[in-house]
């Protein structure tokens, strides 16, 4: 897996200035990735990066408009998914369509808060951060007592033009004290059960269940 993150980014010693004794002689240097000089301008994406990003936004955009097939054909027959840390990975298209539920859900945002990409010939990672809002009054806005904004940290996996694996994280903490507060919505505590097999709805019986 490619490092991400500011050591990523960091352009290797040039001649003469190895790493971590001042640049005299020579020493170790820094391995160079193949995107370091990308950052993270969009007009400075890889091809790969730039393809893996438009299907990103594709997979929220068709989420936001409950496009089944749309969303559907831009998921890999195999892939690999959690949707959350306290489950098992699943694979295949199938149980991926039970456990995307948003896409189904016509009371639910989606919402890209911050996107980094890297990769190249094989294979894309976008690392995103999210927000889901469910039952919105309109323009993303929460509304209801139910409307509460969830961030996630996301990590989408992307190769030949399909999401290949796809990682949900809660980035706030919602296993707390009875009846404390998620935003302004109480929501009592529950302790960690082993996750259960989502039954597959009708509209996901024709894709494939995948092979691990």
């Amino acid at each position: 897996m490619l490092a991400v993150g500011p050591a990523a980014n960091a352009q290797a010693p040039g001649p003469g200035r190895a790493a971590g004794n001042g640049g005299r002689g020579p020493g170790l240097r820094l391995p160079l990735q193949g995107f370091e000089t990308t950052g993270q301008d969009p007009a400075k994406y890889t091809p790969e990066e730039a393809a893996a990003v438009s299907v990103v936004r594709k997979w929220i955009e068709t989420s936001n408009n409950h496009d089944v097939a749309a969303h559907m054909a831009l998921i890999d027959d195999n892939i690999v998914h959690r949707g959350d840390p306290t489950e098992e990975l699943a694979h295949g298209a199938r149980s991926y369509c039970a456990a995307f539920g948003f896409v189904r859900s016509a009371t639910s945002v989606l919402r890209i808060d911050e996107m980094y990409v890297v990769g190249g010939p094989s294979e894309t990672l976008v690392l995103l951060k999210r927000t889901d809002i469910n039952n919105p009054v309109g323009n993303g806005r929460a509304g209801g007592l139910s409307g509460y904004p969830v961030p996630l940290a996301v990590l989408v996996r992307v190769k030949n033009g399909k999401v290949t694996e796809w990682l949900d994280a809660p980035v706030n903490n919602v296993s707390m004290a009875p009846m404390r507060a998620v935003g302004a919505l109480p929501v009592p505590a529950q302790s960690a059960q082993p996750a259960q097999p989502r039954p597959a709805p009708e509209v996901c019986m024709k894709y494939p269940e995948g092979s691990k």
